[in-house]
């Protein structure tokens, strides 16, 4: 007698778990298909993007300002040939890809991985912050090699390569503790080693000229009390 009432139970329960299984399905296709839709908006968006900065950044001639630079030849010996147009634009698309991506995500109500993903996207700004300073310091280290090799002219050709290669590798150790800074990579180990850096060089700096310049301090020295024993006298 109990197992038509048993039977019934089991018919309900398959019956509610069914709906709402068909129903849930229902509620998520328009969502997974939104998803999709915006995704692919994304990624159509995203190569519009990268074509109009290469564009841009062609017609500002970017590549010639790295040209006979440390960076450009570190990327030459690492047979790295991709202009930095491309670089740039790359890095834009894949931003862009990037937002729509956790856009989509977050359509699907996928909230942990949405969480994950806004974190990478807010450190974002600190990669390009640091990929600027890069970009300029190496511009800076260049331009100053070539001032250094002009100002030295052709006195000493071997001398003055090598002052202006010290004086560029110096602003790229400059320019690398910067970026490192902004990344936030080992903060107190960088900040501690760009002090430590600047020590050495200002004492190295205090030696080279007390020891290459102290017969002419001498010299200015023997002349200024020549000058005062005869005032005094």
């Amino acid at each position: 007698m109990n197992a038509i009432p048993t039977v019934n139970t089991w018919q309900v329960a398959l019956f509610d778990a069914s709906s709402n299984l068909l129903t849930s399905i229902a509620l998520f296709i328009p969502n997974l298909l939104g998803a999709l839709i915006l995704f692919f908006v994304g990624i159509v968006l995203s190569g519009w993007i990268k074509s109009l900065t290469v564009r841009l950044l062609s017609g500002l001639n970017l590549s010639k300002l790295f040209q006979g630079t440390t960076f450009s030849k570190f990327l030459e010996k690492a047979d790295l040939t991709t202009k930095i147009e491309q670089v740039v634009g790359e890095l834009l698309r894949l931003l862009v890809v990037l937002i729509f991506f956790i856009a989509s995500i977050n359509l699907l109500g996928l909230t942990t991985v949405t969480e994950v993903l806004n974190r990478i996207l807010n450190y974002l700004p600190h990669v390009f912050a640091a990929t600027l300073i890069i970009a300029i310091g190496t511009i800076i280290a260049g331009l100053v090699e070539k001032i250094v090799k002009g100002s030295l002219g052709t006195a000493d050709v071997k001398t003055s390569r090598l002052l202006a290669k010290i004086s560029s590798y110096i602003v790229m150790v400059f320019t690398i503790l910067a970026a490192m800074s902004q990344l936030g990579i080992a903060a107190t180990f960088v900040n501690t080693l760009f002090i430590g850096f600047v020590a050495m060089l200002a004492i190295g700096l205090g030696l080279s000229l007390g020891l290459g310049s102290k017969d002419l301090v001498k010299t200015i020295l023997e002349d200024w009390y020549k000058d005062f024993k005869k005032q005094v006298k």
